[in-house]
């Protein structure tokens, strides 16, 4: 039965049947392509995956429009630039409208009956009034804290009084303005504007708070990569020292064929190559480790996409020197913790005004002018009220006073003046980071440059170390345990060596971290007023 099944699968192989593939067909040359974003592809299912050749700043540019972290502390701006939009929108115009039809109808009291009797002759045992009345009034803030409405209204009324005197209707209208302006509390534009002021300062903050989370998934991103060139790279060396493996124990076995070795010799090299393939197994997984990392801060999988990922750039070294003060000024104008700890700062000293001037008693100047206007039906009251014959008006002042002490505002100057000393310490917090973190990564590169050249010493030493042993293997003066010893040495080495240069590379991004420049390094820096 299993033969006939052998024979089944291979028939069908031969005539191509669907939905079969083979080896040979899985080690067919796979296509490469150079592609300035990863993520974002359409969902498709491939037999054989492409590999990706991905250059750094192509890969940060698709971090930047695909992180989903970094989409998240976007949208934290996007929400605090709305509430800026709210907090101007206090100046906006307000327009109050009514219509309202009206009847009343009720029994005069003896003293209402003899007022009529007395004024028009005739006693008018009940009273009834029937109105329709309509206003229209446009109210709005104003920058130094007053209030002023303009109002027009208009009323249409007929009753029992006015028509024992034979008017069976009436029009009523006023038209005018009123305002109301604080002196002390409330008074000026610092405490009318303290509101807008407070929301434009969270929104930099926000922005600030979104460049520092671009910046640190950015760095993390780039670390991802180079831990992905840095797999790829322990992959090809552990694959060349397998081939090496693999010639020695062919030579071998040709020499114990013509007698010319033991055959533990044999046994060792076989002992040698099945441990190089283990770790050939390891670096694979740490490649496929790697890859998924990238794919992570791409937001994006592999069943989404399903290629390999293969990185173009490599480590370089720049030998250029920072001084400590020159990065450290750097990093007060560039780095996101610091600037928005200022912005803080001018936050609280706005609350902190607003809550001074809230101690003031709160005295009103008011004031208001209308023009009346009566007629009959057959008239326009509207004409009558703008011959300015009977105008009102009023000014006065307008004292509210806390009995208590004004405890209310008392407590909240006391809480804005604890708020503002402590941001004045969070300040400081962050200058001592600044110029801690500055030195740690200014030391950091001045080490990893160091290990880098000391580790390029060492591969040439091992280097020569194998050559040497090679010669003497070759010559009969040495055996292959000795051989296999020094080949891995030098493994060990060049491995160490693309390891310092990683470190390196991750130690220069992590300076131009700490110093807040790194999304401008890299051509990807955000603008504030490109997303207003």
């Amino acid at each position: 039965m299993g033969r006939f099944a052998h024979c089944l699968i291979a028939a069908m192989i031969c005539m191509g049947f669907p939905g079969i593939i083979t080896a040979a067909d899985e080690m067919k040359g796979s296509p490469k392509e150079s592609v300035a974003g990863i993520a974002g592809k359409p969902s498709q299912v491939t037999k054989v995956p492409r590999t990706l050749l991905v250059s750094l700043n192509d890969y940060v540019v698709s971090v930047m429009r695909n992180n989903e972290q970094i989409a998240f502390q976007d949208a934290e701006w996007a929400v605090t630039r709305e509430a800026v939009r709210g907090a101007k929108a206090v100046f906006e115009p307000v327009m109050l409208g009514t219509y309202q039809l009206q009847y009343d109808k009720r029994k005069n009291t003896a003293q209402q009956m003899m007022s009529t009797f007395n004024n028009g002759g005739f006693v008018l045992p009940e009273f009834w009034e029937d109105s329709y009345s309509q206003q229209l009034a446009v109210e709005e803030l104003l920058p130094v804290g007053g209030r002023v409405k303009l109002a027009y209204s208009y009323r249409d009324f007929s009753d029992s009084v006015n028509e024992g005197y034979g008017f069976d209707k009436y029009k009523q209208t006023t038209l005018g303005a009123s305002i109301s302006q604080p002196l002390l509390k409330d008074a000026g534009v610092a405490p009318t504007m303290a509101p807008i002021r407070i929301a434009e300062a969270d929104r930099d903050i926000a922005f600030q708070n979104y460049r520092m989370q671009a910046m640190r998934v950015v760095a993390e991103a780039m670390s991802a990569y180079w831990d992905l060139f840095l797999a790829r790279e322990k992959l090809l060396l552990r694959r060349d020292s397998a081939r090496t493996a693999e010639k020695i124990l062919h030579d071998n076995f040709v020499r114990l064929k013509t007698g010319k070795m033991a055959e533990t010799e044999v046994i060792e090299a076989k002992a040698a190559l099945a441990a190089r393939r283990s770790l050939v197994s390891e670096a694979k997984q740490a490649v496929v480790a790697a890859m998924n990392m990238v794919r992570t801060f791409l937001s994006t999988s592999v069943a989404l996409a399903g290629e390999e990922i293969e990185t173009v750039d490599r480590p370089s070294i720049e030998v250029t020197h920072r001084d400590f003060a020159e990065s450290l000024n750097r990093s007060f104008k560039l780095r996101g913790e610091y600037l928005a700890v200022r912005k803080k700062v001018e936050r609280e000293d706005v609350r902190l005004a607003y809550a001074k001037n809230q101690l003031w008693p709160q005295i009103d100047l008011k004031g208001s002018y209308f023009l009346n206007g009566l007629t009959d039906r057959y008239a326009d009251p509207f004409n009558d009220a703008t011959k300015a014959k009977h105008p009102s008006w009023m000014v006065g002042l307008e004292l509210k006073i806390p009995l208590g002490g004004n405890k209310k505002a008392s407590s909240e100057h006391a809480a804005a003046l604890q708020r503002r000393r402590q941001v004045l310490l969070e300040v400081k917090a962050v200058e001592v980071s600044l110029a801690n973190s500055i030195e740690t990564a200014l030391r950091n590169v001045d080490n990893s440059l160091e290990q880098v050249k000391e580790q390029s010493g060492v591969v040439e030493m091992t280097r020569k170390l194998l050559d040497t042993e090679t010669e003497r293997f070759r010559i009969g003066k040495s055996n292959s345990r000795m051989l296999f010893e020094r080949e891995q040495n030098l493994i060990n080495a060049r491995e160490g060596e693309a390891e310092t240069l990683v470190k390196f590379m991750k130690a220069l991004h992590q300076l131009d971290l700490a110093e807040g420049a790194l999304l401008m390094n890299r051509g990807v820096e955000i603008k504030e007023v490109e997303r207003q």
